[in-house]
């Protein structure tokens, strides 16, 4: 059968959630006109037509209501991802897809890049995140002049920075018809040697289809190339894991057509205080959030209130190691690993040596100056959840201001999360991998952070 086109009158047969369909069968002879219409206000009319609320098609397609309220409105573009789903669900034969703003295509002879990776299938949650994404995204289509948007997406490791801002990018990828430049820039990663800013330059610029001459010369030459390169384009520029801002400044856009959006474990402060960046913290996920990660992992929710608080700590990366864990350990129930300390031996080791715990506080250890490094290695064993700055200071047998400077450069990169001016605590899993350092680590640490200071200062 022909797929009917944008502008015939079609009749659907919907696919209902259980116990819907009655309610929904006396409509399904009605008929629905799409003539030019945008996708969310077609999406909209169909649903209810279908007699669909907004819950009843965000269990069908596993996209949030709020997500779905905002495609419908035309607040967000949907995903291509998002747009099969709907008319698979709604068994619209194509109708929906043909309404699809489709990628970007190339214009008057010059590269339009797509460089965004993959988005996973079960990202859950991050409403506020995203949220605060859009609300900027709304600043850079106000502006015409001036400065350009950039956005700083800062959190602890394994908390879901990379993975809220590509499940982002891909929704809002049609508001950048220039294309996407996506680079990681391994600030926080295996080896300890960040990429060059040079290298990323030349990258980005090769992508917008400059010539390999106009490649040579001074950094900041090769910078003004770049931002010569994006005038007058609208591109949304990914700058993912920094370590530095001195690593990203280079790579900012001049025009206030392009977007940047950079994810760090470091709080980048030089780029609020110096460049007028905005900034978005990534918190744990809620307990909901949790929940709902859980299932859709096929994993039982969290325990009952009262039962022993998370060693998971609510990060995406450790429940679902937690998670995978509990499918290849005799099927332990998910929530008593939890609860206990043994679950951080599990975190550790999940033989895969880019995705456990462990190696991922690693790299924001070994960037630690070898006095604060000491600290947090005292700290975490004489602490078990907070220390006050006078505390940490007898601890440590230096002054107070001196404590204090060490315990903000802690928590700058989230190895301690900071109450108030006056006391911080260790997170459970950060105090179970200070446990876990041995002078063999420390040294090697050590190595790798220099080493990382001499790429970064190139």
């Amino acid at each position: 059968m022909s797929h009917a086109g944008v502008g015939e009158p079609v009749c659907w047969k919907a696919k209902l959630p259980h116990g819907a369909r009655q309610h929904g069968e006396k409509r399904m002879t009605k008929r629905v006109v799409f003539s030019n219409a945008s996708f969310g206000s077609s999406l909209r009319l169909l649903r209810e037509e279908r007699g669909l609320s907004l819950g009843d098609l965000s269990r069908l397609v596993n996209y949030s209501r709020s997500h779905l309220s905002r495609v419908e409105t035309g607040k967000k573009q949907p995903a291509e991802g998002l747009v099969r789903l709907c008319d698979d669900a709604l068994d619209a034969k194509g109708s929906l897809l043909a309404l699809l703003v489709r990628a970007p295509r190339r214009q008057s002879g010059r590269s339009c890049p797509i460089q965004l990776p993959r988005s996973i299938s079960d990202f859950t949650g991050r409403e506020g995140a995203l949220d605060e994404l859009d609300a900027l995204l709304s600043e850079v289509h106000r502006q015409n002049d001036g400065q350009a948007v950039v956005t700083v997406v800062e959190g602890a490791a394994g908390v879901g920075k990379t993975a809220t801002v590509v499940h982002w990018g891909h929704g809002v990828r049609s508001h950048f018809p220039d294309g996407v430049l996506f680079a990681d820039l391994q600030g926080f990663g295996p080896g300890g040697r960040p990429v060059s800013t040079r290298q990323v330059l030349r990258n980005f610029m090769t992508a917008l289809g400059a010539e390999p001459v106009e490649f040579s010369g001074e950094i900041h030459h090769l910078a003004a190339s770049y931002r010569s390169l994006l005038t007058g384009r609208r591109l949304l520029i990914v700058l993912d894991n920094a370590a530095t801002a001195e690593q990203v400044r280079p790579l900012l856009p001049a025009s206030p057509r392009c977007m940047t959006v950079i994810t760090s474990r470091s709080r980048l402060t030089g780029l609020v205080t110096r460049d007028g960046s905005h900034r978005i913290t990534v918190p744990p996920l809620t307990a909901s959030e949790c929940d709902a990660l859980l299932s859709r992992l096929g994993v039982a929710s969290r325990p009952p209130k009262g039962a022993s608080p998370c060693a998971c700590q609510y990060l995406p990366l450790t429940v679902r190691i937690a998670a995978e864990r509990r499918e290849t350990v005799g099927g332990m129930d998910i929530c008593e690993r939890c609860g206990s300390d043994a679950l951080l031996t599990y975190l550790y080791s999940t033989g895969d040596d880019v995705s456990n715990m462990y190696t991922a506080l690693s790299w924001s250890y070994r960037y630690l100056p070898p006095a604060v490094a000491r600290a947090f290695r005292v700290l975490a064993a004489e602490v078990r959840d907070t220390v006050t700055v006078s505390a940490a200071a007898r601890l440590l047998g230096v002054e107070v201001m001196g404590a204090r400077k060490m315990l903000e450069s802690l928590a700058d990169i989230h190895l301690l999360q900071c109450l108030s001016s006056d006391e911080y605590r260790f997170e459970k899993t950060v105090r179970g991998f200070a446990r876990e350092l041995d002078g063999r680590d420390v040294a090697r640490f050590a190595r790798a952070g220099h080493d990382a200071e001499r790429v970064m200062s190139y």
